[in-house]
C-alpha cells in the first residue's frame, strides 16, 4: 500500500472551528495485539503530551515546532517523529492547524523485535530529520492510512505493521556500543523513574532529589533542560495519562482522580481539558462509542538476519 491511502486519509481530515477544538480519537485495531491508535484532527493550539509507548507518528496536515529530544525542532505535512515511553512532547507555536495520527508500540514489543534485529536495548529513537529516513517514512504513512480505515486484521495489514516497525528499529535508532551522549543525566533519568513509580501518590522536591542523587535546584534546571518541563508538570502528566487509561475501561471521573493522586474531579477536569484538549466526560464517552474487539494475535516480529 503507497502513499495513495495515506493522502486520502487526509483529505478526509474535516474542518472545525477553533471554538469547537481539536477533534481526538482512540481505538485499538482489531486483531492486532500490542498496539493503540491516536489520531488529532485540526489542532489550532499547542498541546503537550506524555507518551507511555514508543510511538510511530505522521503529520498529514499543517506545521509546528515542538519540544523534542532536548531541542525544539519543527515538523511539517508528511514527516514522521517517533516517541519514547517516558518523553513529553511540548509544542512551541503552531504555523497551521495540524492534523497527525500515532501508533502506540507496548514496550515488549519494540524491545522484541530490537533484539531479533540484534539492536541495542534500550531502545532509543534519533530525530528524523527531512529526508533522513525515506523508506520508514513511507512504510509509517502507508500503515497509518491502513489502519485509519479500521477493518479486521489481515496478512497484508499484520506484514505492513511489521515491516514498519522493523524499517524504523533498523534506520532511526542509536545503534553504536558507546552513544554519543546519555540521552538523559543519571539524576533524571532517575527522577522520572521515580515520578513514574509513584504517579498516585505525594511527591516532595526533597525526596525527589534524594533519590536522584542531587540537590533540588541543580535537579530542577537539568530536569528541565532534558525533558522540556519541570518535575511537577511532569507528574501532572503522568496522572492525565494513567487517568484516561482508567477512563476507557469505564472509571468515573472522581475515582479516576482519586486514583491518580489528584485531589478531586474539579481538578481532573481541569488538567485533563489543559493537556488533552477535552473533558473527561467527553473522552470516556468517546471511548465507549469507540470500543473495539481487542486482537487475537500480533503481527509476527522479524528474525534476525
Amino acid at each position: 500500500m503507497g502513499h495513495g491511502s495515506a493522502q486520502a486519509v487526509v483529505g478526509t481530515a474535516r474542518r472545525r472551528s477553533r471554538d469547537e477544538g481539536p477533534r481526538i480519537e482512540r481505538w485499538q485495531p482489531e486483531g492486532i495485539e500490542g498496539l493503540s491508535m491516536f489520531r488529532l484532527e485540526d489542532a489550532s493550539r499547542p498541546l503537550t503530551t506524555y507518551s507511555e509507548r514508543y510511538g510511530v507518528v505522521v503529520i498529514l496536515q499543517g506545521a509546528f515546532d515542538g519540544w523534542y529530544q532536548g531541542g525544539v525542532r519543527t515538523f511539517t505535512a508528511g514527516a514522521l517523529k517517533l516517541k519514547e515511553p517516558g518523553e513529553v512532547h511540548r509544542d512551541v507555536r503552531l504555523h497551521a492547524p495540524v492534523t497527525l495520527q500515532g501508533a502506540g508500540f507496548t514496550s515488549e514489543m519494540v524491545e522484541e523485535a530490537a533484539g531479533l534485529l540484534g539492536i541495542r536495548r534500550p531502545v532509543h529513537f534519533v530525530p528524523v530529520e527531512p529526508g533522513r529516513a525515506p523508506r520508514a517514512t513511507a512504510l509509517a504513512m502507508a500503515m497509518h492510512g491502513a489502519l485509519a480505515a479500521r477493518g479486521p486484521a489481515t496478512l497484508e495489514l499484520e506484514a505492513l505493521v511489521t515491516e514498519t516497525l522493523t524499517e524504523v528499529l533498523a534506520t532511526c535508532t542509536e545503534r553504536g556500543e558507546v552513544r554519543v551522549r546519555e540521552r538523559a543525566p543519571r539524576a533524571v533519568r532517575l527522577a522520572r523513574d521515580y515520578l513514574r513509580a509513584h504517579v498516585s501518590e505525594p511527591v516532595t522536591l526533597d525526596a525527589l532529589a534524594a533519590h536522584a542523587g542531587a540537590d533540588k535546584f541543580h535537579l530542577m534546571r537539568a530536569f528541565r533542560a532534558e525533558l522540556g518541563v519541570p518535575p511537577y508538570e511532569y507528574l501532572t502528566h503522568l496522572r492525565v495519562a494513567r487517568a484516561a487509561e482508567l477512563l476507557s475501561t469505564g472509571m468515573t471521573g472522581a475515582s479516576a482522580a482519586q486514583a491518580v493522586g489528584l485531589y478531586d474531579e474539579s481538578q481532573l477536569y481541569r488538567h485533563f481539558r489543559r493537556i488533552l484538549g477535552t473533558t473527561p466526560g467527553k473522552f470516556a464517552r468517546a471511548m465507549r462509542r469507540q470500543d473495539r474487539p481487542s486482537g487475537a494475535r500480533a503481527p509476527q516480529l522479524p528474525s534476525r538476519a
